[in-house]
């Protein structure tokens, strides 16, 4: 049941004559977007861009290239990798169900044996700022405004009949605004889902498309290392997610440059999912992100993830044959502690000799000598 269950809810493949198509898609990609619940789409600062608004990836600040590969529900395996730095993204995930039985509408077996079903997707996208276009320097405010573009590749396959591919391309829109009245930087993002393309056509003759949907986010760091952000889908779809990003020395002392700790929660028509999470950036560039994603009828997922964080901002640089360093990264060095210096030996303290005798002192008579008279001789006081 819980194999019927997850088709249903995650991939909706079946002789049903349905018109839209759940896919892989439809999940919450990383484990830093999902541990906020989602809300992505109006922060988007970091190569999962690439999924959740392409138009970002023109302020990518750093590239870089994420992997994760998990265990659903215990039947299910879904895993992801992707690689994005500033104007450009790639990326592939798939999730495969294998060792499922053969059963009719009735749920009877139909055949002996059984069959896989894998879902596997393709992604690529771009991004551009309008100050990097011909016309941009005049712009004023709209040049932090950046378009972007994302092509997607579906493919099916498990039985001949239920086997099938398809693509879709979705345009972006990305605003960023560094500094809003001492309240830190705001960003809003704007996607639309499917807009063009082909659904998946299976072996039997039978069609689902992707369903154009609508998406709207935005972020706001109130406070230094605090960041709020929400998104809403058109179909009624809420997410919601926190972020709060530690650093101090006693960090640095163990090559630790940050710790964030994230929550967060997707609230639908159908389900209402929370999530929990914290991240690790070390020295080198390696960074670890773990999230708890709760579900009101399945088990509980857990989602670790690795992260590595190159030292220039493109991929397309290097190819190029061109530099673009990223900005150093914020470490907060640990306070120099002053050497203790030995201490410098003492010379040993000399013997000085005893003071000469003053000679305004009168002499003392010597009493024990018989020939003086020390008390008759005036020569003695």
């Amino acid at each position: 049941m819980v194999v019927i269950a997850l088709l249903v809810l995650i991939i909706g493949v079946g002789a049903a004559s349905a018109q839209t198509l759940l896919s892989l898609y439809e999940l919450e990609r990383g484990a830093r977007p999902a541990a906020l619940g989602g809300a992505f789409t109006g922060l988007a600062d970091d190569a999962y861009a690439l999924v959740y608004n392409p138009a970002a990836l023109a302020f990518l600040e750093r590239a870089s290239a994420h992997g994760l590969v998990e265990s659903r529900f215990g039947r299910a395996v879904y895993g992801s990798v992707l690689a994005g730095g500033r104007h450009l993204g790639v990326g592939l995930v798939f999730l495969s169900v294998s060792n499922i039985p053969w059963r009719d509408e009735n749920d009877k077996p139909v055949q002996a044996g059984s069959f896989e079903f894998t879902q596997v997707g393709f992604t690529v996208a771009g991004g551009i700022s309008l100050a990097e276009l011909p016309f941009g320097a005049g712009l004023g405010a709209l040049q932090n405004i950046a378009l972007g573009l994302r092509a997607k590749i579906l493919t099916v396959s498990t039985l001949p009949e239920g086997s099938g591919a398809g693509f879709a391309l979705e345009p972006a829109l990305f605003y960023k605004l560094n500094n809003l009245r001492g309240l830190g930087g705001l960003r809003i993002g704007v996607v639309i889902e499917n807009l063009l393309g082909l659904g998946v056509n299976y072996g039997s003759g039978h069609s689902e498309a992707f369903p154009i949907g609508l998406r709207l986010g935005a972020s706001l760091s109130p406070a230094p290392g605090a960041t709020i952000a929400a998104d809403i889908e058109a179909n009624g779809t809420v997410h919601l997610g926190g972020e709060y990003k530690l650093s101090n020395a006693q960090f640095a002392r163990f090559g630790l440059l940050s710790l964030a700790v994230r929550g967060g929660v997707l609230i639908s028509p159908s389900l209402v999912q929370a999530s929990v999470g914290f991240g690790a950036r070390l020295r080198g560039g390696l960074q670890l992100d773990y999230t708890a994603l709760t579900h009101s009828e399945l088990p509980l997922t857990h989602r670790l993830e690795v992260a590595y964080r190159f030292g220039f901002q493109s991929f397309l640089c290097p190819l190029l044959g061109r530099p673009c360093p990223a900005p150093e990264e914020e470490i907060v060095l640990p306070p120099a502690e002053e050497p203790e210096l030995p201490e410098e030996p003492q010379p040993p303290e000399e013997e000085l000799p005893p003071p000469p005798d003053d000679p305004s002192d009168p002499p003392e008579c010597p009493s024990d000598d018989p020939t003086v008279d020390c008390e008759n001789d005036p020569f003695w006081p």
